[in-house]
């Protein structure tokens, strides 16, 4: 039972390997290629959100600096600024679509009488 049990680890190491080894290469063959290209897809999609995220959160923060600006022409050039990477920002996020999580997608309203 343990020689099985040893067996069975040592197949999901070299498994795991042999994966690591097709994400990390460089001159591979086609189905490593396939391999590489299935686990880098989830990779880029996260960095693809990331990259959101940041972006926004920068947009926000200089929209929240421009608000407390003292000399309202200088507040009107910074939100203006502000507004057009806002508009920038939305036309790169339609190629880039964010799926809802299941959470969000179940929440419905409800009538109240």
């Amino acid at each position: 039972m343990l020689l099985l049990a040893l067996t069975i680890i040592a197949l999901f190491l070299l498994l795991a390997i042999m994966i690591g080894a097709c994400i990390q290469g460089i001159e591979l063959h086609g189905p490593e290629q396939k391999v590489q290209n299935f686990f880098m897809r989830f990779r880029a999609e996260e960095d693809a959100k990331q990259e959101l995220y940041e972006s926004a959160y920068r947009i926000v923060m200089d929209l929240g600096e421009a608000l407390d600006e003292e000399d309202i022409i200088a507040q009107c050039d910074a939100v203006r600024s502000a507004h057009d990477r806002a508009r920038a920002f939305r036309a790169r996020a339609a190629d880039h679509p964010v799926p809802m999580s299941s959470s969000v997608s179940r929440l419905s309203l409800k009538v109240v009488k």
